[in-house]
């Protein structure tokens, strides 16, 4: 519990009332900081109070009581009298001025924030599915367990393909320099009314940034057919891996087909 501190003490004001509520070392109530952070480990060992000890138990008869007996500790009661003390409760202000506090607020206030990726739109548009939008998410952001990345980790002892096509599973190769996995892509841009030849994994992303942006219909179907692929191309490895089933691929395309007539027809309130 201790960890997240540094990162939220800047956004909230730890106002001393009665010294119940606060860690006299860890919590941030002496002017913004810890008196653990100003003045290390030895005033908590010079006061003999232990580390589980309160800001109560430093005060005596509503007075600050810290033992003059080190120069710490002779600078932290210095410090500690700017602190009103009062029968109050100890308590947590918000410092964002003007608003009430929230966990949304604070949510996003405290989370890291990057810049805006170009494919964020084929992932997170209207008509998502979102179990396909995670892997997808995953996916673009190559962290899907790939036996190359497991045989780094030192995991399994080879990276061979699980379509058995004799190469490395990679991202790349998975989607869609595979033969099974090429097979299932060009069945499905064939499904949209598209006819090419499969691309390297960071060309077909190119290409749909290209020609799914937009709520036209034949971006939205785009959108969902990428999607629906990669789920399902990392479905049927997982199955040939833990499972050992196989589909051919002319299934998965059935599958993809399903996913996504079904959801366009059931519009915009029926995520799944």
């Amino acid at each position: 519990l201790l960890l997240p501190r540094p990162m939220v003490k800047e956004h909230f004001k730890y106002i001393c009332g009665n010294g119940e509520r606060f860690s006299l070392w860890y919590d941030p109530w002496l002017q913004g900081e810890s008196v653990h952070a100003l003045y290390g480990h030895r005033v908590i060992y010079d006061t003999g109070l232990g580390k589980l000890a309160r800001v109560k138990d430093i005060l005596f008869e509503g007075e600050w009581g810290w033992p003059e007996i080190s120069v710490d500790l002779i600078d932290l009661q210095q410090r500690a009298l700017t602190i009103p003390i009062s029968t109050a409760p100890d308590s947590i202000s918000w410092v964002k001025a003007g608003e009430a506090f929230t966990t949304a607020l604070a949510w996003q206030v405290l989370r890291r924030r990057d810049s805006e990726v170009a494919w964020h739109y084929i992932v997170w548009h209207p008509h998502r599915i979102p179990k396909h939008a995670f892997i997808l998410w995953v996916a673009f952001h190559g962290a899907l367990k790939t036996r190359d990345s497991l045989l780094a980790a030192g995991i399994v002892q080879n990276a061979s393909r699980v379509f058995n096509c004799g190469d490395t599973e990679t991202a790349a190769h998975l989607f869609f320099h595979c033969p099974f996995t090429a097979n299932v892509w060009t069945e499905v841009l064939r499904l949209c009314n598209i006819g090419r030849t499969v691309l390297p994994w960071a060309d077909e992303i190119q290409w749909m940034l290209a020609h799914s942006k937009g709520n036209h219909f034949l971006g939205t179907v785009l959108k969902l057919a990428f999607a629906a692929s990669i789920y399902h191309i990392w479905l049927e490895r997982n199955r040939r891996c833990f499972n050992n089933r196989f589909l051919p691929y002319l299934e998965i395309v059935r599958k993809v087909k399903l996913d996504v007539t079904g959801r366009l027809a059931s519009g915009n309130n029926a995520q799944r």
